[in-house]
């Protein structure tokens, strides 16, 4: 047998037009094999179970879902969670201001001796704003600084219950300390005791089991040098003794690996790193090497091939499953979180840090979800809330699929206002084809905004309106579920687009009509009436 053997099959079924696996096959045992084979259908399983029977190197049996390694963007999970956690969006009518204002409020609380009462609030908080725990951890401790020693012994209190309580996980708690992490100095600015705090209340909520253990491998060395008091017994003895141990690995880690990646930009020998990266171990600290490689490549001469050379190597080490998901992503936010240092010595260091990040989002070695949590946590200041817009410009075909609720509403109209200009369903139904796979309800919204959007100009536009759907179910861009529950959606908001549109419900009508006789609403579909419109409307607006 050849080492490798790509074997392309092609199956086909009643049920698809067909199928293209592609499966890398040779290796010496099973747990050496990066890509399994796994049934696509039950009646075209047989190719795939035969020639893996043949080999000898993979069981028939059904396996495990397989993942690119060489592409960790497209793992769901990681220690900051997984990816549906990292795209939460703020409710209607709720934004960051009004949310650290809540949890404030519910603090004061807390300080003054309440802590089942504020508990109980924070956590019916938590069920509004879903997914913004993070936030939460981060407000609390902040709060905590400034306080004596009760009463940041209360913020641990408050954490511990709401784990129990199911209201924040170990991976909000992960987000709120690297939040802490990357701020520290600035923090520490203003609160002198801030390292300490942070310190002592990651030992407590490690040690009560609110966030994992991996999280005190990436504390920074410099933050435990300053925050760790090592002659205090109040503190978790184990979780100390790990924190000083880090702070020694880490320091020695980080010298030498600084050799070996200069030695790879000069010779980009990635085999030379990789046996290196070996033979160190200390699989916890490989973050570092993210960091520090995009940190240097920055320095070289030739930036742009150094940058090029840096993403080799994280695809390299990432599809020989030396750097995961978590490494990527806990490197890039310290890069996001030293920008403004970095700028000092390198006026161009957020020009680079985009460049760079922009590529390993083409790359699929960072999601967007994970960076617009960033966005959304402020990693890095002001250069990183600019840097991480930059990126999202730079990379529309990575980050359209991961717009939040507005910038998904500003997008569409602005689609269907060029559509108007233009008439080109191809170029719409295209770029409706980047925000793929779409949501149904995301669906329906495009379609409902279509009609209203054609209803406030023109009869002329109300026609391309009909033909633009239509098109956009032939392409199967669209089904015709979602039309269907796009007109639910645009009756439902009658009382609303009254308000710009006079004749909307004559307008409406006579879309239903062309819908129904093209064939892509059914002839079953009835109009509500005015009465339901209005309940609907106001149980949506409730």
């Amino acid at each position: 047998w050849l080492k490798t053997v790509c074997v392309i099959i092609v199956c086909a079924s009643n049920n698809s037009v067909g199928l293209i696996r592609k499966v890398r096959l040779g290796a010496k045992r099973q747990d050496d094999c990066k890509v399994g084979l796994r049934p696509a259908l039950s009646g075209t399983s047989w190719p795939l179970n035969l020639i893996a029977s043949a080999v000898g190197c993979i069981s028939t049996a059904m396996p495990p879902p397989v993942f690119d390694l060489e592409r960790p963007a497209r793992i769901p999970t990681s220690t900051f969670g997984n990816d549906e956690d990292l795209r939460a969006e703020w409710p209607q009518t709720w934004n960051l201001e009004k949310f650290q204002h809540e949890v404030t409020s519910s603090l004061k609380d807390l300080f003054n001796g309440a802590l089942n009462e504020s508990a109980d609030q924070l956590a019916e908080l938590l069920q509004v704003c879903k997914g913004f725990a993070d936030e939460l951890g981060v407000v609390a401790v902040r709060a905590a600084i400034d306080q004596n020693a009760a009463e940041q012994k209360a913020v641990i209190k408050l954490f511990d219950k709401l784990h129990k309580k199911g209201a924040i996980t170990q991976t909000d708690m992960v987000r709120t300390f690297e939040k802490l992490f990357c701020a520290w100095e600035n923090i520490t600015i203003d609160a002198p005791m801030a390292p300490r705090v942070i310190i002592e209340t990651l030992l407590f909520c490690e040690k009560n089991g609110c966030v994992a253990p991996i999280i005190l491998s990436k504390v920074p060395e410099a933050l435990i040098n300053v925050g760790l008091k090592r002659d205090d017994e109040e503190l978790p003895k184990e979780g100390k003794e790990t924190l000083i141990d880090t702070a020694a690995a880490l320091k020695e880690f980080k010298r030498q690996l600084r050799g070996s990646l200069e030695e790879y930009f000069v010779t980009s020998k990635v085999e030379m790193l990789d046996r290196r990266l070996r033979e160190l171990g200390q699989k916890q600290y490989r973050h570092e090497l993210v960091k520090m490689a995009l940190i240097i490549s920055f320095d070289q001469q030739d930036v742009a091939g150094a940058r090029d050379a840096a993403l080799d190597l994280f695809r390299h080490l990432a599809g020989e499953s030396l750097l995961t998901k978590d490494d990527l992503q806990w490197g890039v936010s310290r890069v996001l979180a030293s920008l403004h240092e970095l700028e000092i010595d390198c006026p161009k260091a957020s020009e680079y840090t985009i460049d760079a990040l922009a590529g390993m989002v083409a790359d699929e070695l960072l999601g967007v979800d994970f960076l617009r949590r960033c966005l959304l946590l402020r990693i890095g200041g002001g250069e990183g809330l600019h840097g991480l817009a930059a990126i999202q410009r730079k990379t529309p075909e990575f980050s359209k699929k991961n717009l939040d609720t507005q910038s998904f509403k500003k997008e569409i109209h602005t689609m269907i206002i060029e559509f108007f200009d233009s008439a080109d369903k191809a170029e719409f139904t295209r770029r409706i084809r980047e925000l793929a796979p779409l949501p149904a309800a995301r669906g329906a919204t495009i379609i409902r905004k279509i009609m209203q959007l054609a209803m406030e100009h023109s009869t002329a536009e109300c026609e391309s309106a009909v033909g633009l759907m239509l098109n956009l179910c032939h392409e199967e861009e669209i089904t015709e579920d979602v039309i269907e529950m796009g007109f639910d959606e645009m009756y439902r908001m009658m009382p609303d687009i009254l308000l710009d549109v006079p004749d909307a419900r004559e307008m409406a009508k006579a879309f239903v009509v062309e819908a129904q006789k093209v064939g892509i609403l059914g002839q079953t579909w009835e109009i509500p009436s005015p009465e339901t419109q209005q309940q609907e409307y106001e149980e949506d607006v409730s």
